[in-house]
């Protein structure tokens, strides 16, 4: 990982409007750091902050605020799900956000720390050594505190926090992927343990598992095929939706008989996808999905 980022949060998970909310907001040539922003974003000041936060972390927009192509994709004049009302832009938006690895909890937790654990399973004071023990790698601190508010807002955007499932809880962008479960049947002491849930994710429409793999290893400037590890791909992309190697083999495989320009081969042991010259821009492919 290049860099490891904690906090900018303000310790608020993303809310489901916040994305169009901020978008509209620096479309119309507004900055975040405007003194009126509050007003006009109808939020305190630390929730502005908190939506230019996750702004950046879910790739809406780049580090100077500039509008990315899937902000214009999902938000813009002729945007495909402005409000967030298809399963297959939850998953989209999840991809972005463990893959920017601005906030870095959630490539972390994704694609490393859970695969140190028993059946996928943490504690918040498990994740508190595992990120601690990450950052010794490279010589770094952060206090304690920004490390346990990390793992508050990280939790909040996927697991409803009480039993009463109040409108805070349910008002966190992720919340429907069911990703990541209270244990609710354990032995720990005043610490209750999660389970990240690993499954095939057959529930993940196959376009935005083509689309994932495109925009990580396509690369529209060369005019040859291109090959790509099972591996990578299960790293890349497939943690990112906490889907499993049977999981990612039966997307590629529904993948292989749709579209011409993928191929998936294993010779000797070895599992690689190639994708063949020609293969498909990759936001043709996605919109056709939402047409």
């Amino acid at each position: 990982m290049e860099k490891l980022r904690f906090s900018g949060h303000e310790s608020f998970h993303c809310r489901h409007f916040w994305l169009k909310k901020g978008y509209d907001f620096i479309s119309s040539g507004r900055k975040i750091s405007d003194v009126d922003a509050t007003s006009k974003l109808g939020v305190g000041k630390n929730m502005v902050s908190s939506i230019g936060y996750w702004l950046k972390a879910f790739t809406v927009t780049n580090d100077d605020y500039s509008t990315t192509d899937l902000a214009e994709f999902l938000f813009g004049e002729n945007g495909k799900d402005p409000f967030l009302e298809d399963i297959g832009t939850l998953w989209l938006l999840q991809y972005y956000l463990v893959s920017s690895g601005i906030a870095s909890i959630y490539p972390l937790v994704f694609k490393e720390f859970r695969k140190k654990h028993l059946n996928s399973q943490f504690s918040a004071r498990q994740l508190e050594f595992d990120i601690k023990r990450e950052l010794q790698k490279y010589n770094l601190t952060v206090a304690d505190k920004t490390i346990q508010n990390d793992i508050k807002v990280f939790l909040n955007s996927y697991v409803v926090s009480s039993k009463k499932r109040t409108e805070d809880d349910l008002s966190a962008i992720l919340i429907d992927l069911n990703l990541i479960e209270k244990v609710e049947d354990h032995e720990y002491r005043n610490d209750d343990p999660y389970k990240l849930n690993i499954t095939e994710r057959s529930d993940i429409p196959f376009e935005i598992m083509a689309f994932a793999i495109l925009d990580q290893f396509a690369d529209t400037s060369l005019s040859e095929d291109i090959s790509i590890s099972f591996d990578e791909i299960q790293l890349q992309v497939a943690d990112c939706f906490a889907c499993n190697r049977e999981g990612l083999e039966q997307h590629i495989g529904l993948l292989q008989d749709k579209y011409p320009w993928i191929v998936y081969k294993e010779d000797a042991g070895r599992k690689e996808i190639q994708l063949k010259n020609g293969y498909e821009d990759k936001w043709k492919l996605l919109s056709r999905y939402y047409a």
